[in-house]
């Protein structure tokens, strides 16, 4: 017994030893990759609201994020001008007016703007004439500590498009049609030049879209296909919140999702924000980027 034994313990020192021997020939495991983080909001801040109202709402969202989209600002430019100079923000709200109400905001501490541009989708009913002309506007940034270059693609889609995900046989829903088709294509463009975020009020409940699966609405043309594409916050992470315009999720925040062996940029987690003057509850997403 006591002959077996010795076997026995030096069989299973040889095997560690082995173990051993065979580890250390093994490559080690990659460190986890080094990140930089940054949040993305989005609000539609109602154009009806006093001049002091407006203020709260554009100071409680960006206090919380780095990148921002809004809405319906188009007649407040002047002031957002004044505003992004006093206090460390690019600003990209070009003209016309229409097109200057879905406007992009920058922390200039965290961005350089490399590029910009203001891409008209259709005016549905003629100038002057509501709804407003639409407009998709996009700014590539490059992220200062990491030197990637990011996109942020900003858009309104035309309201009253859609009823329960159903589409409402309207002049306005063919434009909205129009829009989300031009964002895809855009996007598709974009990210071969860098990550792509794509912001906005689109006018289409999430939930309701995707249970109805309108081919031409943002769930069967941005997140309904293999990736990569768009993804939205909501479809990587559940709808959070009662909604953002009353029970409807209606204003995304989205990233191009790539293969995840090509993926540099992930989205982490949002927010609902809450407490605006404006009749939408703001959306803040959080980003991490490759370093």
């Amino acid at each position: 017994m006591r002959r077996a034994g010795r076997w026995l313990a030096r069989g299973a020192g040889a095997l560690v030893g082995s173990v051993v021997l065979v580890a250390g020939l093994l490559p080690a495991p990659p460190a986890a990759a080094a990140n930089a983080t940054f949040r993305v909001a989005t609000l539609n801040i109602l154009y009806e609201l006093t001049q002091a109202q407006f203020v709260e709402d554009l100071q409680l969202i960006t206090s919380k994020a780095d990148l921002v989209g809004l809405n319906e600002v188009g007649g407040r430019k002047a002031y957002l001008q004044d505003w992004a100079a006093a206090n460390g923000w690019w600003l990209y709200a070009p003209e016309p007016t229409q097109a200057a109400g879905e406007a992009l905001l920058a922390r200039k501490s965290m961005f350089d703007v490399l590029d910009k541009d203001s891409v008209f989708v259709c005016d549905t009913n003629g100038p002057g004439e509501a709804p407003p002309a639409r407009y998709d506007n996009w700014v590539r940034y490059r992220h200062k500590q990491s030197g990637r270059s990011v996109f942020h693609i900003n858009a309104h889609a035309n309201a009253s498009i859609e009823e329960n995900g159903r589409p409402e046989d309207l002049p306005r829903t063919r434009c909205a049609e129009k829009q989300f088709q031009d964002l895809k294509n855009l996007a598709a463009v974009k990210k071969d030049q860098g990550q792509v975020i794509v912001s906005g009020d689109l006018n289409v409940d999430f939930s309701a879209d995707r249970a109805y699966g309108y081919e031409k609405f943002p769930w069967k043309v941005f997140e309904a296909n293999d990736l990569p594409n768009l993804r939205s916050c909501y479809n990587l992470l559940g709808e959070k919140g009662n909604g953002t315009h009353g029970n409807r999720h209606i204003d995304y925040i989205y990233f191009w999702k790539r293969l995840e062996e090509y993926r540099e940029m992930w989205l982490n987690d949002y927010d609902i924000v809450g407490g605006t003057n404006s009749d939408h509850n703001g959306v803040v997403a959080h980003f991490s980027i490759a370093l």
